[in-house]
């Protein structure tokens, strides 16, 4: 009887997650193995035609060096920072409950907001940023219309806002960590390096994998931030994989193809996560 009562608390989440997850997943890759005319409303099968399409596809090609970029240097940016400044909080310093408040700030503002503040910032003769430069004798910098700087930008950007997260989840790990270990390598004479090479990153592991995996995910997905600051543009220069899918889909109307973009986007989220557990497991 109890395992009957059980049972029932299992069956609102169970709906929920055939509803909004399973079931939209199901029907996207449905839709891309399809090509449907949304003016007729008629949906013809053509497999993987869709699938196929891609690999001769430049446009797609580019959003996804763009997309891997993004993730590979914001998130690796994120990490060295946020270590870093875990290892300074983890410290008796003074103030320290004020430079965590200080430091969740920028997590807690909504990515449309940071988008706007930065477009003002990066803005090429009025922007604070240039107008800092300028005061140093630097030239200013074509920070959102330049193909090379585009892209960039948006990563700084990202980096601002997501290094609080890394900071949070790695200072709870260093904060977990057993003291003993840290005394007995004292007591041996050994450095603050060694013990951080020795001690610290191997018993962190578990929670580096963590840190990096939720803002992997979070990465692969960027799409407000992007749009707000440059729409992926100059050009396609800062165009990522989901941009383009919508683009497509809801654009240029080609709601086939613009799922077989979306599902590619997941596939690839879920081998670079599955890479990232098997690289990073914790023992």
């Amino acid at each position: 009887m109890k395992h009957k009562i059980h049972t029932l608390f299992l069956i609102p989440s169970i709906i929920f997650l055939l509803t909004m997850a399973i079931y939209p997943l199901g029907f996207n890759i449905y839709i891309s193995l399809h090509n449907w005319d949304l003016q007729s409303g008629e949906i013809h099968f053509v497999g993987s035609a869709q699938y196929a399409k891609l690999l001769s596809d430049a446009r797609f090609l580019n959003a996804l060096r763009n997309t891997l970029t993004f993730v590979i240097v914001a998130v690796t940016l994120e990490l060295v920072i946020g270590l870093g400044y875990a290892l300074v909080l983890n410290r008796e310093i003074r103030g320290k409950r004020i430079f965590r408040t200080v430091f969740l700030l920028p997590m807690m503002l909504t990515p449309i907001v940071i988008g706007y503040i930065f477009m003002m910032l990066y803005h090429g003769d009025v922007g604070v940023i240039n107008h800092m430069l300028n005061m140093i004798g630097l030239p200013k910098v074509n920070w959102l219309g330049s193909t090379s700087m585009s892209l960039l930008s948006a990563i700084l950007v990202d980096v601002w806002q997501y290094s609080s997260l890394m900071i949070l989840i790695l200072l709870a790990g260093l904060q977990t960590l057993p003291v003993d270990c840290f005394e007995a390598a004292e007591v041996d004479g050994a450095s603050r390096w060694r013990s951080f090479r020795d001690l610290t990153l191997p018993l962190m592991k578990p929670i580096i994998a963590v840190a990096v995996l939720i803002r992997s995910v979070d990465a692969f997905k960027i799409f407000d931030i992007i749009y707000i600051l440059t729409e992926g543009g100059p050009g396609t220069s800062s165009e990522p994989i989901s941009m383009y899918a919508i683009w497509e889909g809801f654009r240029y109307f080609n709601i086939g193809y613009g799922a077989a973009i979306a599902m590619t986007l997941v596939l690839m989220t879920a081998m670079v996560t599955s890479q990232l557990l098997r690289r990073l497991r914790w023992r």
